[in-house]
């Protein structure tokens, strides 16, 4: 990278002031005729005159042809009157002497001209490298996997900027050009995909034919290649949806089939053994028992079903009206325990929760879901549940101490029928709860986070929102269950 002090010196730098050019021009024909004196004790004078060609390719290079032309000019006069006799007369004595200015003059021409060409093919070359810049930054930020509506702005704002405009704008589609504004079109095809807008007094007929010759070419071939990665990028999300969906409704057959056929095969087979003309107290009590197990079981099923469909179809209705959480707490617990759990709850509520505004019937099946699932996995050992207030939220932590879950899992588990591998015999989960928890929580504005280790327990951590003016809960405490 060049320095500063250098950058004027490069033929691809904008071309130093007019001033600048008079003054190397008419201080550098000075030198140079000085410069001749003690080179004439060496040469003959005649031979001298390339010495003027010094000034004259350096201004032709950098101030362009006609000033170059002129510093010949001068630098032919100042050789003719200080160095060729007669001395400071623009005359000559010799002939042939008209012969050497004159060549020296074509010399000097052609030289000026090549250095101008030089430094115009080096002013070319930057633009070149400036659009390929360019179009490599449009195309990073077109392709870079931002979607369109931001990258074109961000877009529009760099090509203003190379362009030297105040403002511009890519908009899909057709515009019409006005009074106020000049639009390029670009097309992918026959078809106009979109149109760059730039305000037509910043532009000059020069710069307006650049811009269509340079930076649309490059415009419209990044956009059309982001059109279309848009469109594959859509096919694929409509696949991987679709693929979801059937693996989604190959699970629920699954799943279902196995769970919804495991209680209707317990309520057969206790009505079957039931015998119409011969029944037992003993037998009907039994066939009761079953019957009631198996029905609560499939009417669970149903119900956690119900509202997986809900929750995916965005249809769930929820209200909005105040709730203790400590009392819908205590109804999950009366619900896991009335499904037939006998585990050990330890609650530690701080004092005075203030009231939650949501849906208190949704947040309590949320919590008896985890709450089951704790009872589930804890081995017997107690269940510690724990809730205080957290800056604007008020978390639960519902705290096992069964087998944990491993770290590829913790992920997975709040996936709609995922079961673990290494579930034990004897679990008859349906593989919804969590998800169904997970559902509920983050339609009240919460969150669900896990902590778990294998062989240390596992820890579902639940965040509810405060209203925005809590009210300390109205209900009385309750003694902790043990």
């Amino acid at each position: 990278m060049p320095s500063r002090a250098l950058s004027p010196l490069l033929l691809r730098s904008p071309r130093p002031p007019l001033w600048l050019g008079v003054l190397v021009a008419v201080g550098g024909t000075g030198l140079e005729t000085l410069a001749i004196y003690p080179l004439a004790h060496l040469a003959p004078v005649v031979s001298l005159d390339v010495v003027y060609l010094i000034a004259v390719v350096v201004v032709a290079t950098y101030w362009g042809t006609a000033l170059g032309l002129a510093t010949a000019l001068i630098s032919a006069l100042a050789f003719n009157y200080f160095h060729l006799p007669p001395i400071g007369k623009f005359t000559l004595s010799d002939s042939r002497d008209w012969l050497a200015l004159a060549a020296f003059l074509v010399v000097a021409a052609v030289t000026g001209l090549i250095g101008n060409l030089a430094r115009e093919r080096a002013e070319e070359a930057e633009h070149r490298r400036r659009d390929a810049d360019l179009a490599t930054e449009m195309a990073r930020v077109l392709l870079g996997g931002a979607r369109l509506d931001v990258a074109l702005p961000a877009v529009a704002r760099r090509l203003a900027s190379a362009i030297g405009v105040a403002s511009a704008a890519i908009e899909l589609g057709e515009v019409r050009p006005d009074a106020r504004r000049v639009s390029f079109a670009l097309h992918d095809g026959a078809s106009v995909i979109g149109t760059l807008v730039l305000p037509a007094a910043s532009l000059s007929p020069a710069a307006r034919e650049r811009i269509a010759a340079r930076i649309v070419p490059a415009l419209q071939s990044v956009l059309a290649a982001a059109l279309h990665r848009a469109e594959l990028q859509a096919e694929v999300v409509e696949t991987a949806l679709l693929r979801r969906n059937d693996e989604m409704k190959t699970a629920v057959l699954r799943s279902v089939s196995h769970d919804l056929r495991t209680p209707l095969t317990a309520i057969l087979t206790a009505a079957t053994a039931l015998d119409p003309h011969a029944v037992g107290v003993a037998e009907a009590v039994e066939a009761r028992a079953v019957v009631l197990e198996a029905a609560t079981r499939l009417a669970g099923l149903v119900e956690k079903l119900l509202d997986l469909s809900l929750l995916q179809a965005g249809n769930l209705e929820q209200r909005s009206e105040p709730y203790s959480l400590e009392d819908v707490l205590h109804e999950a617990l009366a619900h896991v325990e009335s499904n037939g759990g006998s585990p050990v709850f330890r609650l530690s509520l701080d004092d005075d929760l203030p009231l939650l505004a949501g849906d208190g019937g949704q947040i309590e099946r949320a919590l008896a879901n985890l709450l089951e699932n704790a009872a589930r996995y804890s081995l017997g050992k107690p269940v510690s549940v724990r809730a205080h207030v957290i800056g604007d939220r008020l978390r639960v932590r519902i705290v096992d101490q069964g087998p944990g879950i491993r770290a590829s899992e913790l992920d997975r588990i709040f996936l709609p029928f995922y079961r673990s591998p290494e579930e034990r015999p004897g679990h008859q989960g349906s593989g919804l709860g969590l998800a169904i928890a997970r559902g509920f929580v983050e339609l009240a504005g919460g969150r669900i986070t896990v902590e778990s280790l294998p062989g240390q327990g596992t820890t579902f951590v639940v965040e509810l929102p405060l209203a925005p003016n809590p009210e300390p809960a109205a209900a009385e405490r309750r003694p902790a269950r043990v």
